[in-house]
């Protein structure tokens, strides 16, 4: 497929230009009269379906909107399930990893045994085998415990039984990863295309995806490439997989509203016209899905169109060190002022910012959210919510915590994939590099902070100092060396200080507004506050359970 090879990596894109792709516009329907209100990608989508397609198609689009693809599922479908059946937002609330780390793994281990496996995915795994590696997966994920899903030791099964356990997870998941009004948009408007136009509809259905589920369908579509690579004969294994995977990507839209679960629509049949016309959209579906795999690269890419209407990217407004100092110091590089002034400022904020609790399972965590006023936010600015953690940690004091947090991260945040100091400025303050990595298939992100710790005395307990970590992102020469897309830390406090109600327990406040690109404003108002509590579990955790250590 020809495409402008220069055209930006979604994952590049900060949360406001992620936004600006989506945010509302308008666009005049020739065929009807009439205007339409969309978002950009799905703007141009339904161009196309104007143009190509009869008025009684184009209406039956009419009412798509960005909040309807992000609506989950009734809560009866999923109720009282832990990881096969689950919606991946709540998932990724309720357990703080965007993947089941089961399913991470297991797809790791079908990606190194594809090449001596004949027949994967095509031959059926052992009934009883699968259904006893399923139970194990979910009483592990009961546990609550990320360092458990080691002991599931994938080379006691066939790959065959581990391939059909990956493909049911996907295929259980209650919205599926492709909704069914784009479902039926895909058929309807990809039967009156050429080829590079179907490709570039395909695009901008994927840039309305909700970002959990764009993120999982990106690493589907590359797991699935790796794998038909690793058979050979690429494209025939291409169409064989997006065959197999077909039903755990494209949920039915057939008899749609007379069912209360997701229909089995590929053994779907009513009467001999239903059966040849389901029939000619399974195989639309199964060359959208073969194009998909050998495209997942183009997919991720801004098409040129949108890239050049709304001027992407916008330029990041990441200060070097001297200049968010003299910035802050009216003209003058004085650090020890700067730290002063920030310290201030972070304690004046967290004592008048009025924060709105969040419910939340997560024991031991309160999480509460402040969201910017729309009408005070600046569209140069981000939008971004921030969050606030706190916890408490027993039979510790501020020191341990703080050496924790400042020294050992690793230990506590599972995401960390590596870390380092750029520049040490003296004991307490210092310029940090580190990455983390979410999915093995995604581009991992990456940040450069400024990051300073000071001691802070209460004035209510002379004898209780507290300590404050505070981090934020600057510009630097080195970032170039930086692996995958810049992330920005807008703002990262930890506040540590003695617990005032249970002696001997140490409170761990967290306040935190950070953009990791290629994800929109409402994936940090529904699932970011949730990993950062289950990150404050993992601290606590790390102090209990002293005999884990995670390399």
């Amino acid at each position: 497929m020809r495409t402008n090879t220069n055209e930006l990596n979604i994952h590049l894109l900060l949360s406001n230009d992620i936004d600006r792709l989506r945010e509302l516009g308008k666009y005049q329907n020739n065929l009807r009269s009439q205007l339409f209100f969309a978002f950009p990608a799905l703007t141009n989508l339904l161009k196309m379906t104007a143009q190509s397609c009869t008025s009684d198609i184009v209406h039956n689009y009419e009412t798509i909107t960005l909040a309807k693809l992000n609506k989950l599922p009734k809560s009866t479908t999923w109720k009282g399930k832990r990881v096969f059946g689950v919606p991946l937002r709540v998932y990724q609330q309720t357990t703080g990893h965007i993947l089941p780390i089961a399913i991470a793994d297991a797809l790791q281990y079908i990606r190194v045994h594809a090449g001596k496996c004949d027949g994967l995915f095509r031959k059926p795994g052992v009934k009883s085998k699968i259904e006893r590696l399923r139970s194990q997966i979910e009483s592990l994920n009961e546990s609550n415990n990320e360092h458990a899903f080691d002991s599931i030791k994938f080379d006691e099964y066939q790959p065959y039984v581990v391939a059909d356990t990956i493909r049911q997870y996907f295929r259980e998941l209650p919205e599926c990863l492709m909704p069914p009004v784009l479902t039926r948009l895909l058929c309807d408007l990809l039967k009156h295309l050429s080829q590079e136009e179907q490709l570039l509809a395909i695009r901008y259905i994927f840039l309305v995806l909700p970002d959990e589920t764009r993120e999982i369908l990106e690493t589907i579509l590359r797991f699935l490439l790796d794998i038909s690579v690793r058979l050979g004969n690429n494209q025939i294994n291409c169409r064989s997989l997006a065959r197999i995977f077909l039903p755990s990507v494209f949920q039915s839209f057939y008899d749609i509203h007379h069912t209360s679960s997701k229909l089995l629509w590929w053994k779907w049949k009513k009467e001999k016209t239903d059966g040849i016309s389901q029939e000619n959209d399974r195989l639309i579906l199964e060359n959208c899905l073969m194009t998909m795999i050998l495209n997942v690269d183009i997919l991720c890419r801004v098409p040129s169109a949108l890239n050049d209407e709304l001027n992407l990217p916008s330029a990041r407004k990441t200060k070097r060190l001297d200049e968010l100092v003299r910035h802050t110091c009216n003209g003058e590089f004085h650090i020890k002022k700067f730290v002063s002034k920030a310290s201030e400022q972070f304690l004046q904020r967290i004592s008048t910012t009025k924060f709105k609790a969040i419910p939340i399972h997560v024991d031991g965590v309160s999480v509460a959210v402040h969201k910017p006023s729309a009408m005070l936010s600046n569209a140069d600015e981000n939008n971004l919510p921030i969050w606030k953690c706190s916890i408490d940690i027993p039979d510790t004091n501020v020191k341990q915590v703080y050496e924790r947090i400042e020294h050992h991260r690793y230990l506590w945040d599972k995401h960390v994939a590596e870390s380092r100091t750029v520049e040490k400025i003296d004991e307490d303050k210092e310029i940090v590099q580190y990455v983390l990595n979410y999915l093995d298939l995604i581009p991992v992100r990456s940040f450069c902070e400024f990051r300073f710790s000071k001691k802070i005395t209460s004035r209510s307990a002379s004898n209780a100092n507290a300590m404050l970590i505070s981090a934020v992102s600057i510009d630097h020469l080195q970032n170039h060396f930086l692996p995958g897309s810049m992330g920005v830390t807008y703002n990262m406090h930890y506040y540590i200080t003695p617990s005032p109600t249970q002696p001997g327990h140490t409170t761990v406040t967290q306040i935190a507004c950070v953009d990791f690109s290629g994800r929109s404003t409402q994936w940090y108002e529904n699932v970011y506050g949730f990993l950062l509590a289950h990150n404050l579990l993992s601290l606590r955790n790390s102090f209990l359970n002293t005999n884990t250590v995670q390399i």
